[in-house]
C-alpha cells in the first residue's frame, strides 16, 4: 500500500467548535437570548404535542417502562448468586427513568396523569359487567 491509501481512511474535518458569542456586544447578547427563548418554546410545543397526543402517551410509558423506575432490581449470576455489577446497571437504569418521570411530571402533570391512567396496569379501571 501507498501513503496515498491511507488517505482514503481518514475522517471528514467538520465544525469543532461552536460560534463564539461576544460578550461585551448587547446585540449578541440579546440574538443569543431570543435564540434561546425560541428553541425553549420549540422544545414546549414538542413536549405538550407528546402529551397531549394518546399514542405519544403510549410511547412515552414504553420508553419509560423499559427504565424500570418504580421497580427495584437485584442482578444475579445463573447460579442464583448475587451480582452487584448487573445491579448497578439496574440502579442507574431506574435513576434514569425516574429522573425522566419526575422532570415530565413537573412540566407537563396533567399529562403524565393521563399516561399513567391510560398505561399502568396497576391504574387500570374495572370495566362494569352491566350487573351493578
Amino acid at each position: 500500500m501507498s501513503g496515498d491509501d491511507d488517505d482514503d481512511f481518514s475522517p471528514e474535518p467538520g465544525p469543532t467548535e461552536q460560534p463564539t458569542v461576544d460578550a461585551a456586544s448587547a446585540t449578541t447578547l440579546r440574538k443569543a437570548r431570543r435564540t434561546k427563548r425560541g428553541r425553549q418554546r420549540e422544545a414546549d410545543e414538542f413536549w405538550n404535542a407528546v402529551f397531549d397526543s394518546e399514542i405519544g402517551r403510549r410511547e412515552m410509558w414504553g420508553l419509560l417502562s423499559a427504565a424500570h423506575p418504580f421497580d427495584t432490581r437485584f442482578g444475579a449470576t445463573p447460579a442464583g448468586f448475587a451480582e452487584e455489577r448487573a445491579t448497578w446497571v439496574y440502579h442507574g437504569e431506574q435513576q434514569l427513568g425516574l429522573r425522566m418521570f419526575l422532570t415530565w411530571q413537573h412540566l407537563y402533570p396533567e399529562g403524565v396523569r393521563m399516561m399513567i391512567a391510560e398505561n399502568d396496569p396497576r391504574f387500570a379501571t374495572r370495566k362494569r359487567d352491566g350487573n351493578g
